[in-house]
């Protein structure tokens, strides 16, 4: 094959590792040295990645200088011909759309056909809605029905005669689409193509006029080549280019953008057919399990170099392992300490090591669970999008917000914009709280702390008003925001803007520091770094090429793209495990390969692709013979094929591994594996110094442990701590120290025990849940929000409606919600409770009653002897109400949906039994003199449906219920002044529905008990 003539062509046929890559070296070398000039043949490759890996031991090959890389993918050889013939004919040179070019494209006109939609104007079928074509899954399949249309000559005039002919309304809407997408591209600046249409007019133009400067085209990989790459080399072999194509149908895994098996069997015709027989990857030692797979693939195109797999092809070794975990916690444990081994017991470089996951979800997960294993490891492939990257985005979003009038902030932009500055969630509750403070009276006011917010971040000067650090940090990202809506204002470039915002940021030194570490923070700063430089790039790049696009334009683009830019990708990294799929595994071979998450329904995936938009009908003139075919076989023998690739990596050792639970099992791949194993004692310790610390430290903790076991786990923590390891030294240890003090939470002697009547239940429910929440431990929610604005409105609002509802909205910003869906429906809760509450003041009314005060706060001193110290009830009664009789009634609002319901379920009710105390000692001015009439709830979720409310009453003290409610009083106070806080677990903190904030205690790696 090396020494074949100049001018001849063939396909070199080879299972994986029969050495097609170094044939192809090979056969450069060999032509260099009969005579042909370097800059007469060219090597081509499907992937730009595939390509760079070529270039140095192509140059090598050769030993002379060259007027460019010998190794270019087809896109990149399509470009230079189209160019050069661009500028042979004075033509404006082409420009090449990415795929993330494309992609934004196709989403600007959908998203243009979905405002037409709302104007009574559609061209899509009622079954393909907005909501369908918005999402990345229909944008890909549209552009992969683009890129088809354009390999196979069709546009979007055939495309509506075949739609018409064959019945297909998707077929119909995808035409007029086409019509405005080739209008669109064809107006943007510069004479713009996508990759099929430059493959497709580069074919033209050799089959026109030929190569005469090249005399031989070298193929690796052929099996990934589209229609169109195909019909690009038969063009060259026409016009007298030797083609040899290298490759290996049945391991393409590009069948998903049209490199069908039938493009090499196409390519293999007319010409000599050679084939590579002797496996030399591995040493052969995986060839049958590879061979096991093939044979399954059904007989498509060229065949001629598989063989038969052995009989023994299932049996474990060394080498070749499969392993059925029981969780994914388990099977990403045992992937990490597989890799560690190879690491540093056999010391394999971490870039020898690869994991291989069928899809870019399984990637993503795995990458970031490695990394949290202390694995580093680094993504293959198309690059991802750039706003994937937490720290680009938030750059990205300074310059939206700061291009926008500030009335239209939202919320969330300002959240999103300060936590970019390090300000989570805490920080800024107590900036919102001290702003408020800070400006004004916030209970006589009710101005929303969003919105005093918001005007801070309009005027940075408001912040001084504030002196803590998260107000400077604030004021730091408000003055970024001015500067940065400054320069667009002057005009700036795209580069310019994200440098100012970057020097706001004040992150380059944080992002610095983590990088110059080890360990996964220091793994994540290095790839947000990289992120950011790319975006800088990208920016650079936009200045210099003028394509018309507004700076901010631009970088929106950036922000709402979902799909990576392809144009540049960062080489794979030195000293990191690859993670990739088997599409991004093309043309690579490692030491050791781990294939991860082999389970059923995700290897094999048999969802049939391009199903939407029918898009592999377009190969077929005759309806009828695409019928016929088995669409989901084919899809079986692609994830075969991909299944195939990924095996076939591995030069030593290959392990399997997948996940056994009752939500999944293996894959039926598991077949020809070898019987599968459990996971290794050894997996539960990752092989890192924290999971040896933490060994260690289990085992002196452990009672099962022996004594010489913890004797030895004390010394190697010794030794661990004298050599510096994070957490060896019992200093660094948490629930060590001693306890910092024994006095209890309140001195009698010094301050009074004040009892609120809200929380006296509380505490004798659970003491535990009430120390928790008296200390600080309750966030609050929006839910009790709400009952404290409508408590609120009761106060201050007139008895009808619409006043108590105006109430409740003017300090409806001052609450705060997951999500714009919770948002919603909490407001229609609160209307809710508000048209309750007003139809029990008309009924009120009604019957003749008169308010005597609302929210008054009271105070009653019980008398105590000396060792129980000063005890105080106190707090605020929501209404005092006269009622016909004469008598007076305590009223409390409750807006909650288990509250007591019934007269029996309130009579030892202690809120209320507080008020009436209060009323008896003449703590409520309003209602001093007159009869009591006892206490009652105002329930306003009641459970009975029919019912707007419901109101249980107490009735008045009589003696023994008074002593009965003192007595209490006297026991919460000794409780709250005491040194413990007990908690009935069995009857209260472990129960799922009622618990509280004492459910803490319940949970194992909090608690001792």
């Amino acid at each position: 094959m090396v020494d074949l003539p100049v001018d001849a062509s063939a396909v070199v046929v080879g299972a994986p590792g029969t050495g097609k890559s170094l044939t192809v070296v090979q056969r450069v070398r060999r032509l260099v040295e009969a005579g042909v000039s370097p800059d007469d043949l060219v090597v081509l490759t499907a992937t730009r990645q595939a390509a760079t890996g070529l270039r140095d031991e192509l140059a090598v090959a050769v030993g002379v200088a060259t007027a460019g890389p010998l190794a270019r993918s087809v896109a990149a050889f399509a470009f230079q011909i189209v160019r050069a013939d661009a500028v042979r004919r004075g033509l404006e040179p082409p420009r090449l759309l990415t795929g993330a070019d494309e992609d934004a494209l196709v989403r600007d006109l959908l998203a243009g056909d979905a405002e037409d939609e709302q104007e009574g104007r559609t061209r899509w079928p009622d079954w393909l809605p907005a909501s369908v074509r918005e999402s990345r899954g229909f944008r890909a399949e549209l552009r992969a029905f683009i890129a088809e249309c354009t390999a196979l000559g069709i546009d979007s005039r055939t495309l509506r005669e075949r739609a018409e002919r064959e019945g297909r309304e998707a077929w119909r809407a995808a035409a007029s689409f086409l019509a405005d997408y080739d209008t669109v591209r064809d107006a943007m600046r510069g004479a713009h193509r996508d990759a099929a249409g430059l493959v497709a007019e580069a074919a033209a133009i050799v089959a026109r006029l030929g190569l005469p400067d090249l005399r031989v085209v070298l193929v690796d990989d052929a099996q990934e080549l589209t229609r169109g790459g195909v019909q690009l080399l038969e063009a060259c072999r026409s016009r007298g280019v030797a083609v040899v194509a290298f490759g290996d149908p049945d391991v393409g895994s590009g069948s998903f953008r049209g490199a069908a098996p039938e493009n090499f069997a196409r390519l293999a015709t007319g010409v000599e057919l050679l084939v590579l027989d002797r496996v030399h990857r591995a040493d052969g030692g995986h060839a049958d399990l590879v061979s096991a797979v093939t044979t399954r693939i059904g007989a498509i195109g060229v065949v001629a170099h598989r063989r038969p797999a052995a009989s023994d092809h299932r049996t474990a070794t060394a080498a070749l392992r499969a392993l059925v975990l029981r969780s994914r916690t388990e099977e990403f444990d045992t992937i990490a300490r597989i890799l560690r081994e190879r690491h540093i017991h056999a010391g394999v470089p971490w870039e020898q090591c690869a994991v291989i996951a069928h899809d870019s979800r399984q990637v993503g997960a795995l990458e970031t669970e490695l990394a949290a294993r202390e694995v580093p490891t680094v993504t293959s492939g198309t690059g991802s999008a750039l706003r994937d990257s937490a720290v680009v985005r938030d750059l990205l979003r300074v310059v939206d917000l700061a291009a926008r009038p500030h009335e239209e902030w939202t919320r969330d932009e300002i959240v999103g914009a300060l936590a970019g500055a390090g300000l989570d969630a805490v920080d800024q509750r107590r900036l919102r709280s001290a702003l408020r403070h800070a400006t004004g009276d916030a209970a006589a006011s009710f101005v929303s702390p969003w919105e005093t917010l918001r005007s801070a971040m309009v005027h940075p000067a408001e912040f001084a008003l504030v002196d803590l650090r998260e107000a400077r940090r604030a004021a730091r990202v408000a003055d970024t925001l001015a500067a940065v809506h400054d320069l667009i204002a002057e005009g700036a470039t795209a580069h310019e803007l994200l440098w100012a915002a970057w020097e706001g940021s004040g992150r380059e030194r944080a992002l610095r520091e983590s990088a110059r570490g080890h360990g996964p923070l220091a793994a994540q700063a290095d790839r947000d770094l990289d992120a950011v430089v790319a975006l800088f790039q990208a920016a650079k790049r936009h200045g210099e090429r003028e394509d018309g696009t507004t700076p901010i334009a631009f970088l929106r683009g950036i922000l709402d793209a979902d799909v990576g830019d392809d144009r540049f990708v960062a080489p794979p990294a030195m000293g990191a495990v690859r993670v990739l799929t088997p599409a991004a595994a093309l043309g690579t071979e490692f030491d050791t390969v781990v294939v991860a998450g082999l389970q059923e329904g995700v290897w094999p995936n048999l969802r049939v692709r391009g199903s939407l938009l029918d898009t592999w009908r377009l190969a077929y003139d005759d309806p009828a013979a695409a019928d016929a075919l088995d669409r989901r076989r084919s899809v079986l023998h692609d994830e075969l094929r991909l299944f195939a690739r990924a095996v076939s990596r591995a030069r030593d050792h290959l392990v399997v591994t997948a996940v056994s639970d009752d939500d999944t099992g293996p894959s039926p791949f598991f077949d020809v594996l070898p019987d599968p194993e459990g996971a290794p004692p050894e997996a539960a310790h990752p092989l890192t110094l924290r999971g040896l610390v933490a060994r260690h430290r289990r085992t002196l903790t452990d009672p099962r442990a022996s004594d010489s076991e913890r004797a030895d786990a004390a010394g190697q923590l010794v030794l661990l701590a004298d050599a510096g390891i994070a957490g060896a030294d019992p200093d660094e240890w948490f629930g060590v120290e001693p306890v910092t003090s024994d006095a209890p939470l309140r001195d009698r002697e010094a301050e009074s025990i004040r009892v609120s009547p809200s929380r006296l239940e509380t505490l004798e429910e659970c003491q535990l849940n009430w120390v928790i929440g008296e200390l600080g431990g309750d966030s609050g929610s929006a839910t009790a929000g709400i009952g404290t604005i409508v408590h609120g409105a009761l106060e201050v609002a007139a008895p009808d409606e619409d006043a108590l509802w105006s109430a409740v909205a003017a300090r409806w910003g001052e609450l705060e919600f997951e999500s714009p869906w919770r948002e919603r429906a909490e407001r229609t809760r609160a209307r809710d409770l508000v048209r309750r509450l007003a139809r029990y003041l008309r009924d009120f009314e009604r019957d003749g009653g008169r308010l005597l005060d609302a929210e008054p706060r009271f105070e009653v001193e019980l008398a105590t002897d000396d060792s129980d110290g000063r005890i105080v009830v106190s707090g605020a009664v929501d209404r005092v109400e006269l009622r016909g009789d004469g008598s007076v009634v305590i009223v409390d609002l409750k807006t909650g949906k288990r509250e007591p319901q019934t007269d029996r379920a309130v009579a030892t009710h202690a809120q209320l039994a507080a008020y009436q105390l209060a009323h008896e000692r003449g703590a409520i001015p309003a209602a001093a003199g007159r009869p009591g009439g006892g206490a009652m709830l105002l329930v306003l979720r009641p459970t009975a449906a029919s019912k707007d409310y419901v109101v249980p009453r107490q009735p008045p003290f009589d003696d023994d219920s008074r002593a009965t409610f003192v007595a209490r009083v006297h026991e919460a106070a000794a409780a709250m002044g005491g040194t413990t806080f007990s908690a009935p677990f069995e009857e209260h903190c472990r129960d799922d529905h009622s618990y509280g904030l004492c459910r803490i205690h319940t949970i194992a790696p909090v608690s001792a008990t």
